[in-house]
């Protein structure tokens, strides 16, 4: 599969559905070995929410990733590490990044400098962190 021919060309309220279903693979691999995901289920519903025409702002986004009570899917991923689920976190992280860049491009909102750094390229690597998956 390869995402960034497949979505780029699209209109970013319609990457974010396709993403959703990536998404929800994602979770379901996550909840395989980790029951209580939390975290996991936000960021779909986010993802859904968004492409679905809801009204989140960039930061709603950003604090999927890493929260002020630093509990977002970064901090999972890196309780992760060495576990089963660590690749699935990585990936659903960063499809999330890739939505919120998407998020702060739609609304103007001072972009934050680690979510400027993501583009079309995170596809490619949410590309590969797939392929690890199966």
């Amino acid at each position: 599969m390869k995402l960034r021919a497949e979505l780029s060309l699209l209109p970013p309220r319609e990457q974010a559905r396709r993403l959703a279903a990536v998404a929800a693979f994602l979770v379901t691999q996550i909840e395989h070995t980790e029951p209580y995901a939390p975290e996991a289920e936000a960021a779909l519903a986010a993802i859904r929410n968004w492409g679905g025409g809801g009204r989140l702002s960039g930061r709603d986004f950003t604090d999927l990733v890493y929260s002020d009570d630093e509990r977002g899917t970064l901090r999972r991923l890196s309780e992760a590490v060495g576990k089963p689920s660590e690749d699935g976190w990585n990936a659903l992280t960063t499809a999330t990044m890739y939505v919120a860049w998407l998020v702060y491009q739609e609304t103007g909102e001072p972009m934050p400098s680690d979510v400027n750094e993501v583009g079309e390229d995170s596809l490619d690597l949410l590309d590969e962190q797939l392929a690890k998956l199966g």
